[in-house]
């Protein structure tokens, strides 16, 4: 993963993290994830990505806890 090279690394979830595996392990791996620095945003619709002149990637989404 971009997170063991160094790179931040940000996870955006929709509705279950790993959806389509057993979910005792998605929930064992997404913690072993967020111990080594991913970061996770929970119940999240990406809305769009933009390339900044710099290079970067600059992502928008929205939040859709109530």
């Amino acid at each position: 993963f971009l997170n063991s090279l160094g790179y931040p690394a940000t996870v955006l979830v929709r509705s279950v993290p790993l959806r389509g595996f057993d979910q005792q392990m998605a929930l064992a791996v997404t913690a072993e994830m967020e111990e080594k620095g991913v970061k996770f945003h929970h119940r999240c619709v990406p809305l769009s990505i933009e390339k900044l002149e710099s290079g970067q990637l600059k992502a928008r989404w929205s939040n859709t806890e109530t």
